[in-house]
């Protein structure tokens, strides 16, 4: 099942802070979790919906939930990493 992506406002607000090289970084990280793990668990399709969090790679904290009814990934929220956002990319 093909999922649509949305992005809260704070979310976006973080990833916009980000230099280029993190946003992109952190968008790889989310594909990768929300294509494979996460969305990857088959019978869940009659549940309306899951709440869950998950930590990046990057460090960066996802609150997410997943509308499995209309097929819809809500980001909630994203928080950067301790060390700021515009941490290290290596």
């Amino acid at each position: 099942m093909a999922f649509r992506f949305q992005l809260m406002p704070q979310a976006v607000r973080v990833l916009s802070a980000c230099e280029a090289a993190v946003r992109e970084r952190v968008l790889h990280e989310l594909g990768a979790i929300f294509s494979g793990p996460l969305l990857g668990t088959g019978g869940r399709a009659s549940e309306v919906e899951h709440v869950g969090e998950c930590l990046l790679p990057s460090g960066f904290q996802v609150h997410y939930a997943v509308d499995w009814k209309h097929g819809v990934l809500h980001l909630r929220e994203l928080r950067g990493p301790e060390e700021g956002l515009t941490a290290s990319t290596s």
